[in-house]
């Protein structure tokens, strides 16, 4: 039954006037909702819910992740059925209850609604319905989001699973992006996805997003990954408005929910330390971080600070590796160096009266953290609260009673790699977001503390050689983090980097003779596209160290037309002198299959081959596509010396971006690949 749990809501009544693209702002709701084994009492609590939302004049509402479903499953027939009859409500009998309920009380309420649930996909009896790479039950982790009609207008699908071993990441890295009515396009993407470049700076970076909805069951890990700590940090960093939802499980420290706007921090946000549901409601000016001066917006909400011990938080296994320094009372001012960042520190530490608080140690870390089997490179430089002078006491989050120490000034300077621009993915590699978390659980607001960006050079006074080599280095970035006034219950405060790992690509020509592992010589003409793990040449036709899926590039087309000699018949040996073989790998170190491209050739006057070598599945995940030939009559002759044009203007290369649409038509999913088209034009080798 619905009054089975404590619904509350903050009672901020707004027009009940729907929102227009003219207006400077929109109104939004998210969700805090305490988990339930029980699917049929959460799908009539989302109902009453969503009708709660619009009472509050609400343009949408956003659900948390898995709360809704829970162990059942869901089709979602975007290929087939809600093309034709796009509102559940309209058309019970074609769809799932859930679907035909949410569907019905968007409509009724005039609403944008997104529930997450877990989909089913079965490719054995409807394998035409859906992208089926085999005849398998697949188990998605889905955002849904429905129109005011009742309209299914987008479907995301998670693409970075934390777990969950019986469900399937996304099997194409499609974007999740919805236009509404109130001139707002808006991201979407599902907890653990927030963690990686691939959607969650692409979606923004790439397609221009100002507004992006986030569904969430996190884990809160101190010092840097609370839930509320990351949302705001996320949001500020990328300059956009974040609606998140979270699911509300506090003895597995899943709890935290909030609406952001940019630099201007949390419009509204509870981080709740017993077992809640709640509904948050806020005006959302649709530039984000410009309030306007008349509107008023709630801010965090804090809860009984003794309720928050219920909230169970996990800690970061990997800070006793970091390069550490412990902090004395009053100022100091030092430099800490791991691998090739560094971290300039100025503190002022003021003792109050009473027995000693906690501790403070600085730390700096560069290097990879494993998230739930995941390889993710951070940087950090940090302060952080600890229980003894042992690192293995940090972080500590102490209660109001040990509050004697007061952090009077804080600035911490990190020298660290500068921002790259992927311009496969269209998105930056590295992404810098200013962390603090205090013992309430909640972040500073933005207003108490400064954060700056530059990437030029910078001397330092430090005598190290080895800090003057690094801060010195041109085109590195320069970030400065301070705090305004003194602070005396800060836990955490500093900034934490991920940078993530995408192969790059090259087009590659070559005609000489190579090695074999030092063992022979051999005559070789390639016409290639090669993923390199860097952006040198000496990273090309290597792996990363381990395995990380959604790192290769996707390709809309690729086509190889090489203009080689034709192959001559050595009359002794009865063979050709030349061979020319389509050579691929994919991501499982196997050839691709036949039928995932055409390979051609044409032979003009027996003099020259046209070879066409074109790629027609797109999906695949490509180390190598080339066109590899091998000359025998120069075997055993010296190999070519490295060449010195590894990005020679002779080589005729064309590069073209085709545009892809950022609105989902009612009834299908948003579609968005990587648009590489590389042609590579009559690429005449000549027999030397």
């Amino acid at each position: 039954m619905f009054c089975s749990l404590l619904f509350l809501s903050l009672c901020v009544f707004y027009s009940d006037q729907r929102s227009t693209p003219e207006d400077d702002s929109y109104i939004a709701a998210v969700v805090e909702y305490q988990v339930s084994a029980n699917s049929a009492v959460n799908l009539e609590n989302y109902v009453r819910l969503i009708q709660d939302a619009g009472e509050q004049g609400a343009d949408i509402v956003v659900f948390p992740e898995m709360t809704l479903t829970r162990g059942n499953s869901v089709t979602i027939p975007m290929n087939s059925t809600v093309r034709e009859f796009p509102v559940p409500a309209l058309h019970p009998e074609l769809y799932d209850e859930v679907l035909v309920s949410i569907s019905a009380a968007a409509r009724q309420n005039e609403i944008y609604v997104v529930i997450n649930i877990q989909e089913i996909v079965n490719c054995i009896t409807n394998p035409n319905d859906e992208y089926c790479p085999q005849l398998n039950l697949y188990y998605f982790n889905t955002n849904v989001v429905f129109d005011r009609n009742g309209t299914i207008i987008d479907r995301y699908r998670k693409i970075n699973l934390f777990g969950e071993f019986t469900r399937t990441p996304a099997l194409r890295p499609d974007l999740g992006i919805f236009e509404t009515d109130f001139g707002v396009t808006f991201g979407h993407f599902i907890c653990f996805d927030l963690m990686f470049q691939v959607p969650a700076v692409q979606v923004v970076q790439r397609h221009n997003i100002t507004d992006v909805v986030f569904t969430t069951m996190w884990f809160s890990e101190m010092p840097y990954l609370t839930a509320v700590e990351i949302q705001q940090a996320y949001a500020q960093t990328m300059n956009v408005n974040f609606l998140a939802a979270g699911a509300n499980n506090v003895l597995v420290g899943s709890a935290g929910s909030g609406i952001y706007s940019g630099s201007a921090g949390a419009l509204i946000s509870i981080m709740p330390g017993q077992p809640t549901t709640r509904v948050l409601v806020s005006k959302v000016p649709k530039v984000p971080g410009q309030l306007m001066p008349q509107d008023t917006y709630p801010g965090p909400i804090y809860d009984d600070p003794a309720a928050m011990d219920n909230l169970v938080l996990i800690t970061d296994p990997s800070l006793p590796s970091h390069v550490t320094r412990l902090l004395r009372n009053g100022s100091q001012e030092f430099t800490l160096i791991d691998k090739d960042v560094v971290c300039h520190f100025r503190v002022n530490l003021a003792q109050r009266e009473g027995e000693m608080g906690p501790f403070y140690r600085a730390f700096i870390h560069d290097g990879i953290n494993v998230y739930s089997k995941r390889q993710v490179g951070t940087i950090s430089c940090a302060i952080i609260a600890c229980k003894t002078e042992d690192i293995k006491s940090c972080p500590y989050k102490f209660n109001k009673d040990e509050e004697t120490l007061v952090i009077e000034e804080l600035e911490i300077k990190m020298t660290s790699y500068n921002k790259h621009y992927n311009t496969t993915l269209k998105c930056d590699d590295i992404v810098y977001y200013p962390i603090s978390f205090r013992n309430n659980k909640f972040p500073l607001s933005p207003k108490n503390f400064s954060y700056e960006i530059a990437n030029t050079p910078r001397d330092r006074s430090d005598s190290s050689e080895k800090t003057k080599d690094i801060t010195k280095q041109v085109y590195r970035e320069h970030i400065t983090y301070s705090i305004v006034l003194p602070i005396n219950n800060k836990v955490t405060s500093g900034y934490l980097l991920f940078w993530f790992q995408n192969y790059r690509y090259r087009a590659a020509a070559f005609s000489g003779v190579r090695s074999f592992s030092g063992m022979a010589t051999g005559g070789n003409r390639v016409c290639s596209v090669i993923a390199c793990t860097g952006e040198s040449i000496d990273t090309c036709g290597r792996r990363f160290e381990n395995y990380i899926s959604n790192t290769t590039g996707i390709f809309e087309e690729l086509r190889i037309i090489a203009t080689l000699p034709t192959p001559r018949k050595d009359n002794e040996l009865d063979a050709d002198r030349s061979a020319y073989f389509p050579v691929t790998l994919n991501t499982e170190i196997m050839p691709l299959r036949s039928d995932d491209y055409t390979f051609q050739q044409l032979s003009i006057l027996n003099i020259v081959s046209i070879y066409d070598f074109l790629l027609t599945n797109t999906n695949v995940e490509l180390y190598t596509f080339a066109i590899w030939g091998r000359e025998y009559t120069t075997d055993a002759q010296l190999a070519s010396p490295p060449s010195n044009q590894h990005d020679s203007a002779e080589t005729t290369t064309t590069t073209t971006t085709t545009p892809t649409p950022t609105t989902a038509q009612p009834g299908s999913s948003t579609t968005h690949r990587i648009n590489f088209i590389l042609f590579i034009g009559s690429i005449i080798i000549y027999l030397r």
